[in-house]
């Protein structure tokens, strides 16, 4: 009969915590600390073969979990260990999420390191895992500019909602008449950052205000003089506020502007390098009108290898794109949530290009336009993540066959 030694390592930056269990949970080291670094990972390395030997073990599981990055190196020496490799181990890495259900199954433990070691070795203990960790995954390079990527979006989303939360203080009426239809775009910016307080804009003459627009918006907006006006009513209609506190708002703005454009400047240099790095990997994903390579790139590098999944819904629910019934008796509830519980990066960009697709894809548009028609409210978060959806069956379909896109009537027709 087979002997399993599991071992459980709750992982953080400076130091680790180990506990090893046999096959019936019976406690075979108790937990342990040791350091986070290459010699306390070679010193774990010893202890596992120590006990493989005296305890006449055959089997290795080791699974460790962390938050951020800080289980990564040891994962991946471990993974590569010569010394432990006789053993065949199989190495994973738990998502907190995948454990901390399983500790509600202890309600007497304490929350420590040493608990947390023992929680992860029985979890590893009970099965139904996750695909072991593999080194040689192509994609973890790709994998870490994408997941950059989605860090810079989300940056500049609070720094935005940051910018617009200080606006207000300067043109209290800026946001709800919406001069310009971008608040972020060249002329708004210039306009903003040019320290005119509500009562100097107000009193500036129209045709002034009118040709600033037109210099700074490079004579593209339509009608000019209609936003000259709106500036007008926001200047009048905007709460005053003293000079003190101007300055400081004003100042905050242009600096809260300038990390913008730097962040926006950084996304931009990381689009460009996930496309080039993109280019290693042949796929079908490109052939998909309004799909572009680094929405591609994002699925794909959270996706991995299509086979680790056997259908659809099995990708949709590691994405997190699924939705709970809520029924009971003759009730049946209208709204149901997302359940959200996936990977937030994949979910985050199927989400993402199904907005692309919605734009420039005549099959996702059409869709896109069903969906947001049957329902009286959140018609665009509704129909967007039933697009996305909808995009899991394609991209399923497209990676599982190696096939290249086609619109539907071509589809229909092959199938004549």
């Amino acid at each position: 009969m087979s002997k399993t030694l599991f071992v459980g390592i709750d992982a953080h930056s400076e130091s680790n915590t180990a506990c090893f269990l046999d096959q019936e949970g019976k406690i075979i080291l108790k937990s342990f600390p040791f350091p986070n670094n290459l010699p306390g990972a070679q010193g774990l390395e010893a202890k596992i073969v120590s006990v493989m030997n005296e305890n006449n073990f055959d089997s290795l599981k080791i699974a460790a979990e962390s938050t951020s990055f800080y289980s990564l190196h040891l994962v991946e020496f471990l993974a590569t260990s010569s010394v432990i490799s006789p053993f065949a181990p199989l190495v994973y890495q738990f998502n907190p999420k995948l454990t901390n259900a399983f500790k509600k199954a202890y309600p007497d433990k304490d929350k420590t390191d040493n608990i947390d070691a023992f929680v992860v070795a029985d979890r590893l203990r009970f099965g139904r895992l996750p695909e072991p960790y593999n080194v040689q995954q192509p994609y973890v390079p790709l994998r870490r500019l994408t997941r950059y990527r989605f860090h810079l979006v989300e940056s500049i989303s609070r720094e935005k909602n940051y910018f617009l939360s200080h606006l207000f203080l300067k043109f209290s009426s800026f946001s709800s008449l919406e001069p310009f239809s971008n608040p972020f775009g060249a002329a708004s910016m210039a306009l903003i950052t040019e320290n005119l307080s509500a009562d100097e804009l107000a009193a500036m003459p129209v045709d002034d205000l009118v040709q600033f627009v037109i210099h700074h918006g490079k004579n593209r907006f339509p009608n000019p003089g209609k936003i000259a006006e709106a500036l007008k009513k926001v200047a009048r209609e905007s709460y005053r506020i003293r000079p003190a506190l101007a300055d400081s708002v004003n100042l905050i703005l242009a600096m809260s502007l300038r990390s913008i454009k730097a962040l926006t400047a950084s996304l931009k240099e990381v689009d460009k390098a996930i496309a080039d790095e993109f280019k290693a990997f042949p796929n079908t994903l490109l052939s998909v009108p309004g799909l572009g390579p680094v929405y591609s790139a994002g699925i794909l590098s959270e996706i991995g290898n299509i086979k680790s999944f056997s259908s659809q819904d099995k990708l949709a629910k590691f994405a997190g794109l699924t939705w709970r019934k809520n029924q009971s008796g003759g009730f049946q509830a209208e709204n149901t949530r997302m359940t959200k519980t996936g990977n937030q990066y994949l979910r985050y960009y199927l989400i993402e290009a199904a907005n692309s697709l919605r734009m420039h894809n005549e099959e996702f548009k059409a869709y896109y336009r069903s969906k947001h028609g049957e329902v009286p409210k959140h018609q665009h978060k509704r129909a967007v993540s039933l697009t996305a959806r909808k995009l899991v069956r394609l991209v399923f379909f497209l990676l599982k066959n190696n096939q290249l896109y086609q619109p539907p009537a071509k589809r229909r027709s092959a199938t004549i």
